[in-house]
C-alpha cells in the first residue's frame, strides 16, 4: 500500500463525468435553452418552427389573402349583365360596330366589368384608328401636297389603317366571344381604367338583426 502524499485517491466513473453549471430541465440547460417569445427554432427534419408570434403572424396572413385579378376577371364574365344578355354576347356586340357599338354598351352596361373593359377598348381602339384614318385622309386632300408629294405614302398609310381595322376587329370579337380578358396594347390599360368609371357597385348583403 502506498501512502505517497502526493497521490491524488483515484477517481471513479461518477466522479470523471463533467459538471453542469446550473440544472437542467428536460434536457435543456438552464434557462437559456429557451428562444424568446415568437422565436424561430429548428424542428424535426430542420425545418423552421415558430412560436406563438410567429403563428399568429401566418394566421394573419391566411386571413388578409386575395384572390388573383384573373380569379375576378373569371367571375366578371358570369355576373349578370344590364340587357340581360350573355357577357359573352354583349362584349362581342361591343365590336360589332367599330366604336358606336361600344359607346352604347359603355353607356348602357353599368353592372359587368368584363363587357365595360371590352366596351371601352372597343371606343379607344376603333376611335383612335378612324381618327387616325380622317387624318391621313385630310393631309391627302391638300392640294400639291396630298395629291402629288404625298400621294404614295397616304395611299399606303390608308391600306395599312384599312387592314388593321379590319383584322383587329375579326380577333377581337372572336376573343370577346371566348370569354377572354384579352388588353391590346397601351390601350388596354386605359381601357380598364375608364371601365371603372360610372360603374354601378353590387349591393351589400344586409347582415340579419341581432
Amino acid at each position: 500500500m502506498n501512502w505517497n502524499p502526493n497521490q491524488q485517491p483515484a477517481q471513479g466513473p461518477e466522479s470523471q463525468q463533467p459538471q453542469q453549471s446550473g440544472p437542467s430541465y428536460g434536457g435543456y440547460r438552464g434557462y437559456g435553452g429557451y428562444g424568446g417569445y415568437g422565436s424561430s427554432q429548428t424542428g424535426p427534419g430542420g425545418t423552421p418552427y415558430y412560436g406563438p408570434a410567429g403563428q399568429q403572424q401566418q394566421q394573419q396572413q391566411y386571413y388578409a389573402y386575395q384572390p388573383p385579378a384573373s380569379v375576378a376577371r373569371a367571375a366578371s364574365v358570369l355576373d349578370p349583365t344590364a340587357l340581360k344578355m350573355d357577357a359573352r354576347s354583349e362584349a362581342l356586340l361591343s365590336y360589332l360596330f367599330w366604336f358606336f357599338s361600344g359607346i352604347f354598351i359603355f353607356l348602357v352596361e353599368r353592372r359587368n366589368r368584363f363587357v365595360r373593359f371590352h366596351a371601352a377598348q372597343s371606343i379607344l381602339w376603333f376611335g383612335g384608328l378612324t381618327l387616325l384614318f380622317a387624318v391621313v385622309r385630310a393631309i391627302g386632300l391638300i392640294p400639291l401636297l396630298g395629291t402629288i408629294i404625298l400621294a404614295l405614302p397616304i395611299s399606303c398609310a390608308t391600306g395599312v389603317i384599312l387592314v388593321v381595322g379590319g383584322l383587329s376587329w375579326l380577333f377581337l370579337m372572336i376573343m370577346a366571344y371566348r370569354g377572354s380578358y384579352l388588353k391590346l396594347p397601351v390601350v388596354g390599360d386605359y381601357a380598364e381604367r375608364l371601365a371603372t368609371l360610372f360603374m354601378k357597385k353590387p349591393a351589400q348583403p344586409v347582415p340579419p338583426a341581432a
